[in-house]
């Protein structure tokens, strides 16, 4: 057992190395190489990042560190000028905190340069390499573990977020810690596996707030089927949602304290909404995308004044629930499947990968995560398959796709929107990849008996 475990973490260690050079690579040759060249999302998670180091609390680094000057139209037809001030300070809650905190950790022991946020993110991400191993050992076996860390190494839809400075290397992270110790507790679903599952869960969610319902999903579906009594079922479930919301908590606490609107775990649903339900992205060339035209013109008060992000939130809101209502056919029948489709590499694919690349990712690392996705993909359905046939756990593995679709139909299809589910992906992927292995090892053994991988791709055929 000693040389077995001596062997799997040598893999593991060999496997992180050629993780750590794809990404080091992927820095030196396709990623932004200064803060001019990045965009949207990611100058926020920078810039903010450097600003909660510097004692400033989470506030919005755009508006501090460039002002806005524009002309405003308002609801009477005055036309006024707001000038908004270089260094001012409105609180933001516009992204879950974890990855904000994780960069402005790094940002504090003085390494506050794109590079070294880019090399944070690399070591996460390479840390994500390790939880995979760990995972696919713990779920099949140890070879399993391997591939599924080499996949996790090398797989461009995963490494390509790195030196993006994005928040889906921490969603991918806590993506893996989650699952690891929901499996946990779907093998024992004792008290303290709910407690730990739950912290587990809620820093997902603190990582991208769509994750939080894999929690109460996956732990009711577990409760419902242990041999417990019911009141020991509710208790343990209780225990995972008061352990859950005491972890979000101090986030949602605070959001409430310093916004004029009530706000959960971001004030982003109503910008998605009003970018991604209107006349361009419902009857445009970009069916089930977004466009960032829509959510123009951005809300001020009665007299021109500045409103905060959650009262912004609202406006916007509303205005996105106003054309939905007026325009329910048209998106149950064409935009809901036209976003799925795009999130899943069904609909306009090659339109998908072009709009990747024009939302920040390379062009050479896009299309390499395409082709990975195509060879992926179907060897993932194949080991859900063999999963289920097993019947071994695959809900708390494949629950990320259903989310991911979820997400997907409710917001708006893009790549970046299959993240958690690209760990579904890199998981089911090794069970298949781990059977063939077992196939081909048998031939070349010359042996006479079916091996299980045998067995599994006859039940698959069947």
């Amino acid at each position: 057992m000693t040389r077995r475990l001596s062997r799997f973490w040598i893999g593991i260690i060999l496997i992180v190395a050629v993780g750590f050079g794809i990404r080091l690579a992927d820095m030196a040759l396709w990623s932004p190489h200064t803060t001019l060249e990045l965009g949207g999302d990611a100058v926020y998670y920078h810039e903010a990042s450097n600003l909660l180091a510097d004692g400033k609390g989470f506030i919005d680094p755009y508006r501090y560190l460039f002002g806005a000057k524009e002309q405003v139209t308002l609801a009477d037809g005055r036309v006024v000028k707001v000038v908004t001030p270089v260094g001012h300070v409105e609180p933001t809650a516009g992204h879950p905190p974890v990855y904000v905190m994780y960069l402005g950790a790094t940002s504090f022991l003085g390494f506050r340069s794109l590079a070294a946020h880019q090399m944070a993110s690399i070591l996460l991400g390479c840390a994500s390499i390790i939880l995979a191993g760990l995972l696919g050992r713990s779920w099949r076996n140890e070879r399993t573990g391997l591939i599924a860390a080499f996949l996790t190494a090398v797989y461009a839809n995963i490494w390509i977020n790195d030196t993006l400075v994005m928040s889906e290397t921490a969603a991918i992270f806590f993506t893996f810690v989650a699952t690891i110790f929901g499996l946990r507790f779907v093998r024992n679903p004792s008290r303290g596996n709910a407690a730990i599952f739950a912290v587990a869960g809620a820093l997902a969610a603190l990582s991208r707030a769509e994750l939080l319902l894999f929690l109460p999903v996956v732990a009711a579906v577990v409760l419902w089927k242990a041999p417990l009594p019911w009141k020991e079922r509710l208790l343990r479930y209780a225990i995972a949602g008061v352990v859950c919301c005491a972890v979000l908590a101090p986030w949602v606490i605070r959001n409430n304290m310093v916004m004029s609107e009530r706000v959960t775990l971001s004030d982003g649903t109503g910008t998605v909404m009003v970018q991604a339900n209107c006349d361009d992205t419902y009857y445009g060339s970009h069916v089930g995308y977004w466009s960032l035209r829509c959510g123009e013109p951005q809300p001020y008060g009665p007299n021109g004044e500045l409103l905060d992000e959650s009262q912004r939130d609202v406006v916007v809101r509303a205005r996105a629930t106003d054309y939905i209502s007026n325009h329910k056919a048209r998106l149950l029948a064409v935009v809901v499947p036209a976003r799925i489709g795009r999130v899943w590499g069904f609909y306009e694919p090659l339109e998908q990968v072009r709009l990747d690349i024009g939302e920040g990712r390379a062009s050479i690392p896009a299309k390499l995560g395409f082709f990975e996705y195509l060879i992926l993909a179907p060897a993932a359905v194949a080991g859900a398959v063999i999963q289920w046939r097993r019947r071994q756990p695959v809900l708390v593995v494949g629950l990320w796709v259903v989310l991911a679709t979820i997400t997907a139909a409710t917001a708006f299809g893009t790549t970046r929107y299959r993240t958690a589910a690209e760990v579904s992906i890199v998981l089911f992927a090794a069970i298949t990849f781990d059977v063939l292995w077992s196939v081909v090892e048998g031939r070349c053994k010359g042996s006479k008996q079916p091996t299980s991988g045998h067995d599994e791709l006859a039940t698959l055929n069947d």
